[in-house]
């Protein structure tokens, strides 16, 4: 960890305009020294190296003429109406005023400054030179590019290099209810009351609503915040709070004074003013740790500080560098549009991923918990302390957080099997989305901020942290955890390309594979998609394989979108493989394809001429394998035999890939289905998980098909014996993480196609809840299902209780389980009554809302609803949704996953002529696309696959 050498001016004179919160309006001169709390090292303003230019010129970015060293920042939010007081000018409720000297270092001659600013009135602006004793104002007017959000402050001097400056503003923001910036939120106490705060969302470009700044991730500075609030609230920021006064401009307020920030990017700020409460801890290493979130939830809040502390102290020691700050805070917001933000030293979440009650939350609310705490507090190094020059490279950020939040999870819960939950949960997801044509490649050229938004989804998240998982095989973890531990630390309060990373880890692989990472690298970030390995048995000797890659598109005719080029769609690729003989499954023989079509591979000594052979053992690699027809009968009958022969990683992997390809054609059907032939007998929760995913595609194709009644007969033929064997007898406490999620499936899977014990019990515990409300009989982890059923086997009366309990409930999680039952209903018109509910704000919250259409859309009753509703109020939804939200994109998706007559596609295509879909333009293209997979696939295959299940 490097440290800044810098002289300080401790006097400045400034004249500044501050409106109090009565609307007075006072000149304040300062000519006395102005002593700073302990100040942290004022950096030099650095800028590390720009990206390589994108294909089409963009005049959005900022020039690199002048940078921000420090930002001196002071915040006033009006939160209520007596906030404002009787003389404020207008309604000044729900806005906020600013005041910020920006410190900036003159690094090319100029007489223009520029940054970013949005939705901001300026009252006062000055730029002076900072060893100018005069304070004589440089300024001669400025003017506001609304296209690119941008400030120019136009000088009536030039400049000089590597002269200081300083930059006063004074301004008016608004607590808009757009949740990104600084925005209001607020929610209903245990008096019935709304309670207001104020919180952010920064990332990726809205910092420029909450003051004007260099709001792009390669203008690192320091802040030094202070915010005046009620005295009845609290105020929090990244840093920890040096003094809380009286603020004597204003009785009954007060102003809380921060200690500076490290040398951070803008889109980590954050700032809260709230009445929230708190429990607080002490890791190992002496960082004080606060969860906190609205007085009716404390409760809920210890199993976040539990493993927020034990996963800070481990990430501490994995990464071998200390978290950098004094405190950790960790907050439940009411209103949140992602699932939770890095702020450094200020983590914001929704409140489903950070609180958790055990009388009333479900295991995999449980597990989400520890995740998305782990997944925020990696970030807190890889993201923070390092942080990507442009957004180009999100994926470093949110691909490596992807990846180690497991990590962090299986330190705090070892028996949660969450290395092998990887494959279910990340990796086969992405592979489905990534084997489409207009799929784009991890690291991916991004403009505006409607693009840069587009890129937060499951490439950069899920395919990120696969292929880093890749890597950390391919290298071992030993070499994959001391080059990260490097890269973090050469880089520490700098920002990197995926480059850095890779010269890190090649360095650290020297004195052991001796690999060039970057070589290898570069072909899984610099071009979408993933490669099909194939593996033929050659004739003349069986103890050799023929190994070639391709390629792998869900739909071989789809066109591939090359506008971000490739590497001519071949991959270095490292492959293990074991053999019946063998089953070498911890240590199995690697072999090696180089960027070539195809290699002849030795399977090993020992090989006999009728064993199997087993490729990408428990499916480290990015890739799918085919083999040839022998050996696919050969692990089925092994499946048939013995199941417990191949590792639980495998079994899934297996139906996953086979399903997958027999879609692409590249397996004949019959082939993938007989691998199901033994989940009567299966009882792990990996198999079964992604045989239901690859199930739900035949289910979704077949749902307005006559193949259905087959399905539904078979799934209930393999499911029963596990619905039976483990039932509705759960023990949250006491039973394996994994046996109760592999219950909830078995139960969800057995009401679904009509279990009539399943379906009868979840009615009877649904009936018992109506007839007493104040006692829930349902335990936690069935309460979706039993919600869902007990909506769907009823009817209005049913729905009604639903809605009532979904508005009296104060527990997040429950609510959600309650927002999904709601649109379970087999009534048209409850559902078309539920869809209109979506735009209500006082019963459905804004981030919630795309969430009623999406779940009506996974009912088939309500699928041609949902679009419907989705059409006629698109406008709505795309001012509301389409700049920024990380859920509008998945709206597109979910309503159109069904499509699959050409009528769909016409009614698609339609759609989208003319219409800007903003943040969502990828998902219409991806819809389109997976459209006509859809036809295609059901004119190829939905005959042979319905007389499949009907001869079984």
């Amino acid at each position: 960890m490097s440290a800044y050498k810098v002289h300080w001016c401790l006097a400045v004179i400034i004249k500044i305009v501050c409106i109090y919160p009565n609307g007075a309006i006072s000149q304040v001169a300062t000519d006395t020294p102005v002593s700073e709390p302990e100040p942290e090292p004022e950096p030099e303003p650095t800028t590390t190296k720009m990206m390589t230019p994108t294909p089409e010129p963009w005049n959005g970015r900022l020039p690199y003429n002048v940078i921000p060293v420090r930002y001196e920042l002071t915040l006033t939010p009006y939160l209520y109406p007596e906030d404002v007081g009787d003389t404020a000018p207008g309604d000044r409720r729900f806005t906020f005023d600013g005041e910020v000297n920006i410190h900036a270092k003159c690094h090319e001659v100029t007489d223009m400054i520029t940054m970013h600013i949005n939705n901001i009135t300026i009252h006062t602006l000055k730029v002076v030179k900072m060893t100018d004793s005069s304070q004589t104002d440089l300024l001669d007017s400025y003017s506001i590019d609304e296209n690119y959000q941008f400030l120019h402050l136009k000088l009536n001097t030039m400049m000089e290099k590597d002269e200081d400056y300083e930059i006063f503003i004074t301004y008016l923001g608004e607590l808009w209810n757009g949740l990104a910036g600084f925005y209001r939120s607020s929610y209903i106490n245990e008096a019935g009351e709304e309670v207001w705060l104020a919180t952010t969302q920064m990332q990726a470009t809205d910092a420029r609503r909450a003051l004007p700044c260099w709001d792009e991730p390669d203008f690192r500075a320091v802040f030094d915040t202070t915010i005046r609030h009620r005295a009845d609230m609290v105020a929090l920021s990244n840093s920890i709070e040096t003094s809380i006064t009286d603020w004597e401009a204003y009785p009954g307020w007060k102003e809380t004074v921060y200690k500076r920030t490290p040398n951070m990017p803008t889109y980590l700020l954050a700032f809260v003013v709230s009445d929230f409460v708190y429990t607080e801890d002490t890791t190992t290493n002496g960082v004080l740790f606060r969860v906190w979130s609205r007085p009716g939830a404390k409760e809920a809040q210890a199993y976040a500080l539990d493993q927020g502390t034990r996963q800070t102290t481990y990430f501490e020691e994995y990464f071998d560098i200390a978290y950098p700050l004094e405190k950790q805070d960790m907050m439940a917001i009411p209103d949140f549009s992602a699932g939770a933000m890095e702020n450094w030293g200020l983590i914001l979440y929704r409140e489903t991923a950070l609180l958790y009650d055990p009388e009333v939350n479900s295991a995999s609310n449980k597990q989400r918990v520890s995740v998305v705490v782990s997944h925020e507090l990696a970030h807190q190094w890889f993201g923070n302390l390092v942080t990507p020059i442009w957004w180009d490279d999100l994926w470093l950020n949110e691909g490596f957080a992807s990846y180690v939040e497991y990590l962090g999870v299986n330190h705090t819960e070892p028996t949660w099997e969450m290395m092998a939950q990887f494959l279910v949960s990340d990796l086969h997801y992405v592979f489905t989305l990534d084997a489409l044509g207009t799929s784009h490649p991890v690291r991916v050229p991004v403009n505006s901020p409607e693009e840069i938004s587009e890129i937060f989804d499951t490439i950069s998240y899920s395919k990120g942290a696969s292929i880093l998982r890749m890597l950390n095989w391919i290298l071992t973890e030993e070499v994959f955890s001391i080059g990260l531990s490097e890269y973090l630390m050469l880089h520490s309060y700098g920002n990197t390309d995926s480059d850095d990373l890779w010269a890190a880890l090649t360095y650290a692989d020297r004195d052991h594979g001796g690999r060039d990472v970057k070589k290898i690298m570069d072909t899984w970030t610099l071009q979408m998609g993933y490669p099909l390995v194939s593996f033929d048995r050659l004739d003349s000797d069986n103890t050799k394989v023929n190994v070639t890659q391709k390629h792998f598109l869900i739909n071989p005719d789809s066109p591939v979108e090359d506008k971000y080029g490739d590497l001519g769609y071949v991959w270095e690729v490292e492959v293990s493989h074991t053999h019946k003989s063998e089953m070498e499954f911890d240590d199995p023989i690697r072999s090696f394809l180089a960027r070539e079509s195809g290699v002849v591979v030795d399977l090993a000594s020992g090989i006999k001429t009728d064993d199997w052979y087993l490729a990408n053992v428990k499916q480290y690699g990015y890739y799918r394998i085919n083999y040839d027809a022998e050996n696919w009968e050969r692990l089925t009958a092994q499946l048939n035999a013995d199941h417990t022969m191949l590792p639980v990683e495998n079994r899934a992997q297996l139906i996953d890939d086979a399903f997958n390809m027999a879609r692409s054609g590249d397996l004949d059907q019959v082939t993938a289905l007989a691998l199901t032939n033994y989940l009567d007998k299966e009882t792990e929760y990996l198999p079964w998980d992604a045989t239901l995913a690859v199930m739900a595609y035949i289910r979704d194709m077949f749902s307005r098909y006559s193949g259905y009644g087959p399905l539904e007969k078979y799934m209930l033929e393999k499911i029963t014996p596990l619905y039976q064997d483990l039932g509705w007898n759960d023990d949250p406490i006491n039973d394996p993480h994994l046996e109760q999620y592999n219950r909830i499936n078995a139960v969800h899977t057995a009401c679904f196609y009509g279990l009539e014990d399943c379906r009868q019990t979840a009615s009877m515990l649904y009936h018992e809840y109506m007839g007493n409300a104040s006692v829930n009989p349902i335990t936690p982890n069935l309460k979706d299902i039993t919600y869902c059923n007990g909506i769907r086997e009823g009817g209005q009366d049913e729905w009604e209780f639903g809605l009532e309990r979904y508005q009296i409930t104060t527990d997040s999680s429950e609510k959600s389980k309650w927002l999904y039952a709601l649109a379970c209903s087999q009534e048209p018109w409850i559902l078309s009554r539920y869809l209109e509910l979506a735009f209500d704000d006082s019963v459905v919250r804004r981030q919630d809302a795309t969430y009623v259409i999406r779940y009506t859309a996974d009912n088939y009753v309500g699928r041609a609803l949902a679009w419907d509703f989705t059409r006629a109020n698109w406008d709505k939804l795309r001012e509301d949704f389409g700049g920024s939200s990380f859920s509008f994109g998945n709206l597109i998706n979910d309503v159109t996953q069904h499509f699959n007559t050409e009528f769909d596609l016409e009614q698609l295509i339609e759609f989208g002529v003319g219409r800007d879909f903003g943040s969502a333009t990828r998902a219409y293209e991806q819809a389109i696309e997976k459209t006509k997979i859809n036809i295609k696939w059901m004119q190829e295959n939905a005959e042979e696959v319905a007389q499949w299940l009907e001869d079984q």
